[in-house]
This record gives structure tokens, sequence and C-alpha cells, in this order.
């Protein structure tokens, strides 16, 4: 078994009042495995802020819990969709 990678593609994304910028990352997701609760590491330097997840053709993926610093947490259905993209502001 290969495992999951991600390959991430990062991008500014605006800047609050204050001047903190609030970034983007788009994370192109692999070998995830069907019918089971995945853990995700997405390699950020922060913990996400938000995430949206855009599953493959099969979809059926569903947040298992809230992301932390080091990973997102990602159940695949059965039949569902093993790879995908998430994108992810920090």
């Amino acid at each position: 078994m290969a495992g999951i990678a991600v390959t991430p593609t990062y991008r500014y994304l605006a800047q609050t009042i204050e001047g903190v910028p609030i970034r983007q990352a788009k994370l192109a997701i692999t070998g995830l495995t069907a019918g089971a609760a995945n853990v995700i590491p997405h390699g950020l330097p922060s913990a996400p802020i938000g995430v949206s997840y855009d599953p493959g053709a099969s979809g059926l993926w569903g947040e298992s819990q809230p992301p932390d610093g080091a990973s997102l947490y990602v159940t695949v259905g059965a039949g569902g969709a093993t790879s995908g993209t998430a994108y992810v502001q920090y």
C-alpha cells in the first residue's frame, strides 16, 4: 500500500483589516482508503481556519473531526472517492 499523498499548491488569498494574511492551499489528495477514516497530513505551518472538500467523482467524503495543526480527518464511505481536493485557509 502506497499510503496517502498530498501535493500542495499555495497562494495568498487576502488580508484582515489588521493586516494579518489569510493564505490558501489547494491540496491534491490521493491514496485514501474507502470505507474508513483517513488521517491526511496537510504540512501547513499552522492549523487551518477553514476547509472545503471536493472529493473525486464517487464522492462520499465526510469530515471525521476538525482539522488540527498537523492533519485533516476525512472518512470515505464504502465505494467513495479515494482521491480529491481540499481547499484550506490558514
